[in-house]
């Protein structure tokens, strides 16, 4: 009987297979070390039937340790190109057993807003497979059709989460012969196993038993620490354009198709121009004119349907409508700049956090925003924005590689990052003490860079009760009461003036005969990095500034210094500079703060010199000054 008992048993309880691969106890306990779920299998599979669309079929098992996985959210986007055929979720408990199938009427479909489009047809289906037990799995499957933008991008295996084991995971893609195929495998030995046959070729990559990794404080973008595989078409068709990614070069030229003849203004509009510049001197002042047109005239909304994802409305759309996508404004800045005799070329670029910085040995295009080059004057045009000066693109866009698209094809190009003296703050603070801990306080300040962006851009679109709230919320002293408060933002320079007066009622701590300063009177440096062990990645410092702080305090009547740090304090290293000094004069007590930190990287044993640093700025930061009744 025993040849017959599995058999029996496998046929008679189906779910008995299930509930063995699916129990949480068959995980191996190294890859449950630091992990908050594990891929127990996944599957994802892209059958490209042509060079317009393809078929996309995956399947994920996933457990879920703990209530810091977010993986019970699922998310599937398309659009009128692609279509869902099949999307399924399953809760099996810690045993293995399914406890229940998610019904249609929990799976949320809405349209993807981004907040600024008036239309588009890129749709979300989402669902949320919360269970309240841990540990417990899900299964995911879905089928897709994929056609236009969506195919054409071709898929990122993203092997591995953060704080996420793989138990196994497979990667395929089916390529019609004579269509090409670039790939390129991120952070870990990968190659595919390829079979041809008389139609198709097939690619197959597989991983397994991948332990957690841990996010580290000031890392590299994901794609940098994480293993990952990028994948390419070497030729593809969206509507009637044909494109190619076997370089920059060719997706450039494609690019190019979709802007060619665009940038043609209507006769009015032209005209417009031409009265716009007549009284321009100079080259750098028509364009500046331009500009302040563009940003007077033309505000910021997307519509994209279809190729609009990757093509602008043309020039006479805008002029007519008075607005347009970042593509669009782009576009019509550039037809402006053609029509006053200054050429200037689209750019493609990565606005905001940097998921993959993009390489000149392999294609792959993840950007998600476009501004403008002019090459005669080396100037950047953040074209969507109605407050920047000519010139400054903000810090989202700043130090950057991106893809310029030229009349002979995709060029890549280099964003000069903003310098710790391009970003600055410097103030100049008065308080006026008093002998019960409360102050009168008057303040200057000059914000230049990514420091100066909050305040142009609150100053523009701020209501004046909702600016004096968010700066008393922000201005990093608690209780203030804010007397007076006036913003400006120059117009043809990234910078900000700041002046403000208002009141503290304890400022300063009061004991017996003795009062306690604060010698900075900013935002005390909170945010020490934290204390890692066994750092592995570099170290990414993203932003770089200028901090110089001048507060000039009032002693009360009766009151001298009894107590102020004797010597400078002064802390060096190769990334940073931290100098404070405290000096008494007559009647008042002069404090000086500078604090300098550049952008760069380190290497992952430079960490604990990195982390010092804060934890000594933090605790200068915290110091104090005695003040004492005179004896009468």
């Amino acid at each position: 009987m025993k040849p017959y008992t599995g058999l029996f048993l496998l046929v008679a309880f189906p779910g008995l297979l299930a509930a063995q691969q699916y129990a949480a106890h068959s995980i191996p306990d190294s890859l449950l070390a630091e992990a908050d779920e594990v891929v127990r299998e996944e599957y994802y599979e892209l059958e490209a039937r042509s060079e317009k669309m393809g078929v996309i079929r995956y399947r994920k098992v996933v457990t879920l340790l703990n209530k810091n996985s977010d993986a019970h959210v699922f998310v599937l986007g398309y659009d009128t190109d692609s279509k869902v055929k099949k999307l399924e979720a399953r809760i099996y408990d810690a045993a293995g057993q399914e406890i229940r199938k998610l019904d249609k009427d929990e799976i949320r479909d809405f349209a993807a807003v981004d907040g600024f489009s008036i239309y588009q047809d890129n749709r979300v289906k989402a669902l949320d497979a919360r269970h309240h037990q841990y540990p417990y799995t899900l299964v995911y499957e879905y089928e897709m059709t994929a056609g236009g933008i969506n195919f054409a991008f071709f898929p990122r295996w993203q092997i591995q989460a953060y704080r996420q084991s793989v138990e196994q995971s497979q990667f395929v893609i089916r390529m019609p012969k004579g269509i090409p195929l670039h790939y390129k495998a991120l952070n870990m030995d990968l190659e595919p196993q390829v079979q041809e046959g008389e139609k198709e070729v097939i690619y197959t990559w597989k991983a397994q038993g991948l332990k957690a990794i841990q996010e580290e404080p000031y890392s590299p973008p994901a794609s940098e620490s994480l293993p990952g595989l990028l994948t390419a078409a070497g030729k593809f068709q969206v509507g009637e354009y044909t494109g190619s990614m076997s370089n920059w070069k060719a997706f450039g030229a494609f690019v190019g198709q979709l802007f060619e003849g665009r940038d043609v203004l209507p006769p009015g509009m032209a005209s417009e121009v031409r009265q716009i510049t007549a009284g321009a001197g100079s080259e750098t002042e028509k364009l500046a004119a331009l500009y302040r047109y563009l940003q007077d005239n033309m505000r910021y909304v997307s519509v994209q349907l279809g190729i609009g994802g990757w093509q602008p409305f043309d020039a006479q759309y805008v002029a007519e409508n008075k607005y347009g996508d970042c593509k669009a404004l782009s576009n019509f800045m550039k037809a402006m700049l053609k029509e006053a005799g200054i050429p200037a070329y689209p750019v493609l670029i990565t606005n905001g956090q940097l998921a993959y910085e993009i390489e000149e040995s392999f294609t792959y295009p993840l950007f998600n925003h476009a501004i403008l080059y002019v090459p005669s004057q080396d100037m950047w045009l953040e074209c969507t924005s109605n407050t920047y000066p000519a010139g400054y693109i903000g810090s989202g866009n700043a130090g950057r590689r991106v893809l310029l698209i030229t009349p002979e094809g995709g060029q890549l190009k280099s964003i000069p990052a903003l310098t710790e003296k391009d970003n600055t703050t410097s103030s100049k603070t008065e308080v006026q003490l008093f002998a019960d801990g409360k102050a009168g306080i008057a303040v200057e300040l000059e914000a230049t860079g990514s420091r100066h962006e909050s305040y142009r851009w609150r100053r523009a679109y701020y209501s004046r009760e909702e600016l004096e709230k968010w700066f008393v919320k922000n201005n990093g002293l608690p209780g203030l009461g804010l007397d007076s408060l006036e913003i400006e933002a120059a117009p043809d320079a990234p910078s900000a003036h700041c002046r403000y007066r208002g009141t503290l009622p304890r400022y300063a701590s009061k004991a017996g005969k003795r009062l306690f300063i604060p010698l900075h009177t900013g935002a005390p440096l909170e945010a020490v990095p934290a204390k890692v062990a066994g750092r592995r990645h570099p170290i990414v410092i993203d932003e770089a500034y200028t901090e110089l702080d001048t507060s000039i305090f009032y002693l009360p009547e009766g009151y001298q210094v009894e107590s102020i740090p004797k010597e400078p304090v002064i802390v060096e290293s190769s990334f940073g500079r931290y100098e404070a000094i405290a000096e008494p004069k007559a009647g008042k007590l002069v404090y000086v703060r500078r604090l300098q930190v550049r952008s760069g990287r380190l290497p992952a044993e430079a960490y604990e010199e990195f982390r010092s640093f804060f934890q000594q700025v933090a605790k200068a930061d915290k110091v104090m000054a005695v003040l004492v009744e005179k004896k009468t």
